[in-house]
């Protein structure tokens, strides 16, 4: 399993641009499908949790409980370990972890979360397992993933919708899945589960800040991020290109009209106690 994860090449990377973007999510929008589930005194694994910032989210409604995040880039967790502190929480610890092999005894959660993880994997379905592993009979798995499959944005630019296909082949490249989303459902069958429950939620952005800040991410991300630097070495894009791609986010987003949309899939597996 660790040779397996060795293989595989994180799409989007951990520049700057792309680590704002993930300090922004909170546990409240992220995982609003999920908070219903939780008990105070749950022990909760994050799986690939970034920077911490819906980790430490989850401390406010577990404050009875133990909060576990796990994510591969140590430098990552060094900045999720500062938001911990920052934060006063006290029942959270970070630890680089596999999720195709985690260093956990069976059993030994009552809950696990993954949000934006599985599209990343080229074996999302052993991870499933291997989460399910570690999951007490009676305890709930959840997961969220976007579907680039769905991204619509107005008004209307090829470029921009050039950039979607590369994004893709990327992507594909990698062994991921830009549109897992849609694929939730049967890799969750596929991973032996048979309660659950799905929904879906969009990410919706028209206010000036929403654009800008989503358009100018995706403007730096597209010459300066791992994202980048994958589509010219595997000759999916040149960096002219890129920069085109790059100088159209900027023009759309400050067209007074601009608009942006895509759907996140959700998952709830419960773990059968049999």
């Amino acid at each position: 399993m660790e040779k397996k994860l060795s293989t595989e090449r994180y799409t989007h990377g951990h520049h700057s641009s792309v680590v704002e973007q993930h300090r922004q999510r909170t546990a409240e929008e992220a995982a609003a499908f999920f908070l219903p589930e939780l008990k105070n005194d749950m022990k909760l694994l994050d799986f690939g949790c970034g920077p911490g910032s819906i980790t430490v989210g989850f401390s406010k409604y577990l404050s009875d409980g133990e909060i576990t995040g796990i994510d591969i880039a140590p430098e990552i967790l060094e900045q999720a370990k500062e938001l911990a502190t920052t934060s006063n929480v006290s029942n959270i610890k970070f630890e680089t972890g596999n999720v195709y092999d985690l260093n956990y005894p069976d059993n030994h959660f009552d809950a696990a979360y993954g949000h934006q993880v599985l599209q990343h994997l080229q074996h999302p379905i052993e991870a499933l397992k291997e989460i399910k592993r570690i999951v007490k009979p009676g305890g709930i798995i959840a997961v969220r993933d976007a579907d680039y499959g769905t991204m619509v944005h107005s008004p209307l630019d090829p470029v921009l919708q050039h950039w979607l296909e590369v994004y893709h082949a990327v992507a594909s490249h990698n062994g991921a899945e830009a549109d897992a989303g849609r694929n939730l459902y049967p890799w969750l069958i596929d991973s032996g589960f048979r309660d659950i429950k799905m929904s879906s939620s969009t990410w919706t952005f028209y206010k000036q800040r929403q654009v800008l800040n989503w358009g100018d991410s995706w403007a730096e991300r597209s010459t300066k991020s791992e994202f980048a630097k994958q589509a010219v070495e595997y000759q999916i894009a040149t960096q002219s290109e890129l920069e085109s791609i790059a100088n159209a986010w900027r023009s759309w987003a400050r067209k007074p009209n601009a608009f942006f949309s895509f759907i996140h899939v959700e998952g709830l597996a419960y773990v059968s106690r049999s």
